[in-house]
């Protein structure tokens, strides 16, 4: 007859024997996760996260960079149509001085200058030279638009 302690020692043996095969670090019976692995997880998780908000932030950014890129072209478009309506209406009058201004739009501070200057080869021919800077918090920048304007011959 085998005794209780006997009969605990013969299965406890024989559960050794069946588990011969698998790794003595596995743990028997799996049912959660250790705390290192947890914390292994929510670090590269939150470097992932970290790194897809530095991203984003940079694409706002260069929205902003872009915003205001946009803005100082429509305004020396504006200015260079104005000029070309001063010439059309006032000839050579129109060409008389540089124009320069200062405007503001929300967070954005645009200056804009007009020069102008005869062309050498050409008598009727102008050069209009615009120059328009902007700044608008951290960011600032300048664009430079260079176009021909003919003078016509008032009758």
């Amino acid at each position: 007859m085998i005794s209780a302690t006997g009969k605990n020692e013969a299965l406890y043996l024989l559960t050794c024997e069946a588990n011969a095969e698998r790794p003595i670090f596995w743990p028997r019976a799996h049912k959660g996760f250790t705390l290192i692995e947890i914390m292994i997880s929510v670090s590269i998780l939150s470097l992932g996260l970290i790194l897809i908000m530095q991203g984003l932030a940079k694409c706002v950014n260069i929205l902003r960079i872009s915003q205001s890129n946009l803005a100082a072209t429509l305004l020396a478009e504006d200015k260079l149509t104005e000029m070309e309506i001063a010439a059309k209406q006032d000839g050579a009058k129109a060409f008389l001085s540089d124009t320069s201004g200062e405007e503001k739009s929300g967070n954005l501070e645009l200056s804009w200058q007009i020069r102008l200057s005869p062309d050498e080869e050409y008598e009727s021919l102008n050069q209009v030279l615009a120059t328009v800077r902007w700044k608008d918090g951290r960011n600032s920048g300048s664009s430079v638009f260079n176009t021909y304007l003919t003078i016509l011959n008032d009758k």
